[in-house]
């Protein structure tokens, strides 16, 4: 089995760990102490599948790697970086209308890695409402693409006019604070139907700079 691609294979690993093929061998249980010295000699008939995990073991590499066809590590993809309009605050309390009057054009543009697909924008929090897991001073990132309601995801809504931060709770169906305030109260709705009339979109990710 042996061939010259492998024997240069296996000399240029005997180099690279700095011992020679009788040491090497003599390294592990079972492996004859000439047997990859034999290996390495033209004259010789090779070595035995049986003996590769040997082998392998004595040139401190894998099977594989013995035999050339070790897969390629594959490098990290560098994460996918999205610019996020920063457009406004929102209320993580009593509902209330929206502070910022800055064009869209004008608006500061926040990176972040791995969001996904949507239609992403970020808001501020302002209040204690949403704090144990979004705190006063928080950002947060709002895809306007998903308005799907799951129960205890956060979201940001709108009522007439006014925006909010809560968790959406199914049973009974209300936007509810999450907070370590109890004087915080949830937005009661009749039906599903109703909340996701009220719903601007699912929050992504809530990010805070110490």
């Amino acid at each position: 089995m042996a061939n010259n691609e492998l024997r240069q294979r296996v000399e240029r690993r005997l180099r690279e760990i700095g011992l020679g093929a009788v040491e090497a061998a003599q390294r592990v249980p079972g492996l004859e102490r000439n047997y990859i010295r034999d290996l390495l000699d033209e004259r010789k008939r090779g070595f035995t599948q049986a003996k590769l995990p040997l082998v392998a073991e004595a040139l401190e590499w894998t099977v594989q790697e013995v035999l050339g066809s070790a897969a390629p590590k594959k490098e990290r993809a560098a994460p996918k970086m999205q610019t996020v309009p920063l457009l406004d605050t929102v209320a993580a309390g009593k509902l209330r209308a929206p502070s910022s009057q800055i064009p869209v054009e004008d608006v500061p543009l926040l990176a972040f890695a791995d969001l996904g697909r949507g239609d992403f924008f970020a808001l501020t929090v302002e209040g204690d409402s949403m704090d144990r897991i979004s705190p006063d001073g928080s950002t947060i990132v709002v895809n306007q693409a998903d308005r799907t309601l799951v129960s205890g995801k956060p979201y940001v809504i709108s009522q007439r006019g006014e925006a909010s931060f809560k968790l959406w709770r199914a049973d009974p169906p209300r936007f509810a604070p999450y907070s370590t305030n109890p004087s915080h109260e949830p937005v009661f709705v009749k039906t599903k139907e109703d909340a996701e009339r009220m719903v601007v979109g699912r929050v992504k990710r809530t990010v805070l700079d110490l």
